[in-house]
């Protein structure tokens, strides 16, 4: 990708929380817009090791202060980081866990409109490396929306009010699998492999072919093809296309469509939206989008249309994010029923965690 377009796009995702930049296509955690990660924790790279920290335990993250919030991030991370090394030694100890390569993010929104009610949401997304199961694979373990993960059909804004194309959120805990075939900025096949953690478990696989475009010195495409196949369910097919465009410093635009095909559902269930992204001030800014979404073969074919504008900011903490502000749509599920406004507002919190931090 364009250098001059990444380095917007990070600048503004981080003032917007837009979730822009184009990451791996089936990459677990590729809606987690976190800074690159070293590859050895931040001042390490050229100190000697003294006698004292070869016992420290690096899952052991202080927190700054007691206050309540310092005390949830560092215990995510602690507990979190324990749990996966402890699962990693289970296939045995020929290579050290890096716990400095894993990271997080924890969600808790609540979304309101007049059509809809209230719907909270609580979601958590953690990606590390397992270098005893697999020295090419990491690992996913997540509380997501099971159909839009699978599918592939998330967008790619973050937000209380819809964060994929389905009709209604289905929360479930995943673990998987993901491997990366290509590097970074080259086409090539992205895979993975997991399950449902819960009775009945139901495995799932998905292959997606990524490749990106310059069309210009400050506009850029992506195209995702993404093929899945879940048991006890059936299979089916993904197709993402997303541009972004840099007006100026500060702007950004960004089109994507999203089509998904499964032989479980009835002809193609579509998104498409248009979003604009301002940075107000450092760590803060604003994006406005359109959208519209339907099935092909639904019983209506547009469901919903509308706009979400979101005002985002860091909050007192560098991983700690509010992402707020006004939904207008106008739904119609049934073909018997009348197409009305419908006000709403949404609400999301951020919290972020891992090395990449300190």
């Amino acid at each position: 990708m364009n250098k001059r377009v990444l380095n917007s796009i990070i600048i503004l995702a981080i003032a917007t929380g837009s979730g822009m930049a184009f990451a791996g296509a089936d990459e677990p955690m590729d809606d987690i817009q976190a800074q690159e990660l070293p590859q050895t924790p931040p001042g390490e790279a050229n100190q000697p090791e003294r006698p004292e920290d070869a016992a420290e335990d690096k899952c052991d993250q202080q927190p700054t202060d007691r206050s309540m919030m310092e005390v949830v991030q560092s215990g995510t991370f602690e507990y979190s980081c324990r749990a996966v090394r402890w699962f990693d030694s289970l296939f045995g100890d020929d290579h050290d866990f890096r716990e400095e390569e894993m990271y997080g993010r924890v969600s808790l929104g609540t979304a309101w409109n007049q059509y809809d009610g209230l719907h909270p949401s609580l979601r958590f997304r953690l990606r590390t490396d397992l270098p005893n199961v697999s020295s090419q694979w990491n690992a996913f373990i997540g509380r997501v929306d099971e159909e839009d993960f699978i599918r592939n059909t998330e967008t790619t804004q973050d937000s209380a009010f819809r964060r994929g194309i389905n009709d209604s959120e289905q929360p479930e805990w995943l673990f998987g699998l993901g491997y990366k075939s290509r590097k970074p900025g080259e086409p090539g096949w992205d895979f993975g492999v997991g399950i449902r953690l819960r009775f009945p478990p139901e495995p799932y696989v998905r292959a997606t072919y990524q490749r990106d475009w310059r069309l210009a010195t400050n506009h850029d495409l992506r195209f995702r093809q993404t093929v899945f196949a879940r048991y006890h369910k059936g299979y089916g097919t993904t197709t993402s296309i997303d541009t972004a465009r840099e007006l100026s410093e500060n702007d950004i635009l960004r089109f994507e469509v999203i089509g998904t095909l499964a032989d479980y559902t009835e002809g193609v269930d579509w998104w498409a939206a248009h979003t604009w992204y301002h940075r107000l001030a450092p760590q803060r800014g604003i994006s406005l989008r359109s959208f519209a979404r339907g099935r092909t073969e639904g019983e209506v074919n547009l469901t919903e249309y509308g706009f979400e504008l979101s005002w985002r900011r860091q909050l007192n903490r560098e991983w700690l994010f509010l992402n707020a502000g006004p939904t207008l749509t106008w739904p119609r599920y049934r073909a018997d029923e009348k197409r009305q406004a419908s006000w709403g507002v949404a609400v999301l919190l951020e919290m972020d965690f891992g090395y990449y931090l300190n």
